[in-house]
């Protein structure tokens, strides 16, 4: 009888120690739809052919804490192409994250996808090459960019943009 309790014990714990556990997880992924979505999005960037239709009307765009809307963003690309030669992204990473479960309500349950990238381009106004690390951010809902999230040195850039505004007038 102390073998059969003994085993019986020895059962619940293994069982109770391999019980799955049933909170939410965290996911990252890098070859979903929405990361796929950033890359197709900055690749007509780089074309000069910015398709903003996966972003939200009324998206919040922060550009090192600048606040644009939409239409300033999409406009971006072609200002860029008017600036600049052979813009690209040499190197970077695009993942989407699933937040779940998450110890701050703020996270729990938001879908953003994160891209860690050089930015390179030539000035048409300087002629210098520069190259910047960037960090863009993209929060999802409802299959839709309602906010993005730009961190990036802009020295260079704020200097490029004063001398072609400079020319223009």
């Amino acid at each position: 009888m102390k073998k059969i309790i003994y085993l019986f014990t020895l059962s619940l714990i293994f069982i109770s120690c391999n019980s799955t556990q049933s909170d939410p997880v965290t996911t990252v992924t890098n070859q979903d739809d929405k990361s796929m979505a950033i890359s197709k999005l900055m690749k007509g960037y780089v074309e000069n052919n910015f398709d903003g239709s996966i972003i939200d009307e009324n998206c919040i765009v922060r550009f090192n804490n600048i606040e644009l809307g939409k239409e300033d963003f999409v406009g971006l690309g072609a200002f860029h192409h008017s600036m600049f030669n052979d813009i690209k992204f040499p190197d970077g990473w695009i993942e989407t994250v699933s937040y779940n479960g998450e110890n701050w309500k703020e996270g729990d349950g938001q879908v953003w996808t994160n891209q860690w990238t050089d930015w390179t381009a030539t000035s048409k106004t300087s002629g210098e090459t520069h190259t910047n690390r960037s960090h863009f951010n993209y929060k999802w809902e409802n299959g839709k960019i309602v906010e993005i999230n730009a961190l990036f040195s802009d020295l260079w850039y704020d200097k490029e943009v004063t001398a072609f505004m400079e020319l223009q007038k």
